[in-house]
């Protein structure tokens, strides 16, 4: 499945899996029923309710108005996710790792014109499937990208990308910075791969790491074999709060 990594302001790459064509076409099928809904609800009140209202104009330029409108309001206020790509568990990310800005929801928002609505879609396949991200044209100019939401992980990207200071996180380990960018990584390597596939053999590889790492930063073993997956993820926020 073709993935993205994301190199964030605190020096840490997570690679995030890129959203299926498919997923991204159902997700859109969805925000078109909410949208066509709403918009017939709006459109129905201002003719019983609205004075003046010139129903020519309204079919014409209406449901150009209210899908940008409708992206734009729905992704920023989701933290890039409409009700389609909530259901279906996307998300979209700016590729610095960045908070996403207004600007960049309008900027995709105003990007569907020539990317589905103008050209029924073509020109966003066209795009998708044959950018090494898979991102249509308003990702490209935004600099974003959809990724596979994954609802299971505990530490999901937005976690990692949130932690600004150590008011954010109060860090439990502070020897943790006696290891290497190299050693985080994996440990962050090993959590996504577990929470990826939850099987006996990733299992074991995290029960691993945490003993391993529980003896090198002289930390009581117990605190790691209790729960290593919650260990690990303790250590690498840890890293990133005192070391960025």
């Amino acid at each position: 499945m073709p993935s993205v990594t994301i190199h964030t302001t605190q020096n840490v790459s997570i690679d995030c899996e890129t959203a299926r064509i498919g997923t991204r076409i159902g997700a859109w099928l969805i925000d078109a029923v909410v949208l066509l809904v709403a918009y017939l609800v709006v459109l129905y009140t201002a003719e019983q309710f609205g004075s003046g209202f010139n129903r020519e104009v309204a079919l014409r330029l209406g449901p150009i108005f209210w899908a940008v409108l409708y992206f734009f309001v729905s992704e920023w206020l989701g933290s890039g996710r409409t009700v389609g790509k909530r259901l279906l568990h996307l998300r979209v990310i700016r590729l610095d790792g960045e908070e996403l800005t207004p600007a960049d929801h309008l900027t995709r928002a105003l990007f569907l014109l020539p990317d589905v609505l103008f050209t029924a879609g073509t020109l966003a396949l066209l795009f998708i499937t044959t950018g090494g991200r898979s991102q249509r044209l308003g990702d490209i100019v935004a600099r974003t990208v959809v990724i596979q939401d994954d609802p299971a992980a505990d530490l999901s990207l937005a976690d990692v990308l949130t932690i600004r200071n150590r008011e954010q996180h109060r860090a439990r380990y502070p020897a943790v910075q006696r290891l290497a960018e190299a050693d985080m990584l994996t440990v962050q390597e090993c959590l996504l791969r577990y929470r990826r596939y939850r099987n006996a053999a990733h299992r074991e590889a995290v029960q691993l790491a945490g003993a391993r790492l529980a003896g090198l930063l002289g930390i009581d073993p117990e605190e790691a074999a209790a729960d290593a997956e919650q260990f690990l993820e303790t250590l690498l926020l840890d890293y990133i709060v005192l070391t960025r």
